[in-house]
């Protein structure tokens, strides 16, 4: 119960927290409808694991870890960036068909969370911690409600705000989805920096 209660709680703090999954999924909900939203939201449930295998011999194996994070962090800041000019350059009417900025929306989802740094030090630190303090049951419980709770939480918001940009016009529509960018550049340049400053 211990173990659930915290990876619920994990999960939905990560879920509300502002993020680059997070927003390319608003994204998609926004152009494409909740199911390709729901899709996105998805990308966890395949990262996860191999970062959970990653995060586990890298402990064992690695007493630095700097370098790989920092590295993970220019990738995928530089992906971010190149997402970012794609979403600003959506055209300024509303497109009810949708307009794909890259491959499909669970690949791109995929990609993003390969490339963001959070998961590996969520997984390298506070997950590690309790994969190897519970049974085998609790371990599985534990990854199960913490990526499922992540997924539905990232979701739900996504959904409520697209819910909100119905009410909009359709010119606002259209600048409520450009203004996706903004965010997307924001962690852009957080993660460059990060990856960087570290090796000063």
């Amino acid at each position: 119960m211990t173990f659930a209660l915290a990876a619920l709680t994990f999960g939905l703090v990560a879920g509300l927290k502002p993020g680059p999954l997070g927003v390319f999924i608003i994204h998609q909900t926004l152009t494409k409808g909740k199911l390709q939203g729901f899709i996105a939201s998805l990308a966890p449930v395949l990262t996860d694991g191999p970062i959970i295998l990653l995060a586990m011999l890298l402990t064992v194996q690695l007493s630095d870890l700097v370098w790989f994070i920092s590295l993970v962090s220019i990738a995928g800041g530089i992906y971010l960036a190149v997402l970012a000019y794609r979403i600003f350059r959506l055209p300024n009417s509303l497109n009810p068909s949708g307009k794909d900025i890259g491959a499909s929306g669970l690949g791109t989802a995929v990609k993003i969370n390969f490339l963001n740094p959070a998961p590996y030090v969520f997984w390298l630190t506070i997950g590690t911690g309790y994969i190897l303090m519970g049974s085998n049951t609790e371990v599985a419980i534990f990854i199960s409600v913490a990526i499922i709770s992540l997924c539905l939480t990232k979701y739900l918001v996504a959904v409520a705000i697209e819910l909100l940009g119905k009410k909009f016009s359709q010119r606002s529509y259209a600048l409520l989805l450009k203004s996706l960018s903004l965010p997307m550049a924001v962690f852009s340049a957080q993660l460059i920096y990060a990856g960087v400053s570290v090796w000063r």
